[in-house]
């Protein structure tokens, strides 16, 4: 997993879970985000997200404005 750090605030754990082989992945994300979450206790909890796939930050500054949700739902698409 890779970190990522939005200029929100947000804290996202992501990569992909294809290679998982037992298949579990929602269980390794929540247990990576948990691990996380331990490491740097310095961190706000409620804004460590995580996302299974590729999490693109936006590079302009029209998109600068954007909610960490609408960045993951234009990564998404």
């Amino acid at each position: 997993m890779e970190v990522a750090h939005t200029l929100d605030g947000y804290w996202v754990l992501y990569g992909s879970g294809t290679y998982e082989p037992d298949g579990n992945i929602q269980a390794i994300m929540n247990r990576a985000k948990e691990q996380f979450i331990k490491a740097n206790p310095l961190i706000d909890a409620s804004k460590v997200v995580v996302v299974n796939g590729q999490f693109k930050q936006a590079i302009n500054n029209s998109e600068f404005s954007k909610s960490l949700a609408s960045m993951i739902i234009d990564g998404a698409n």
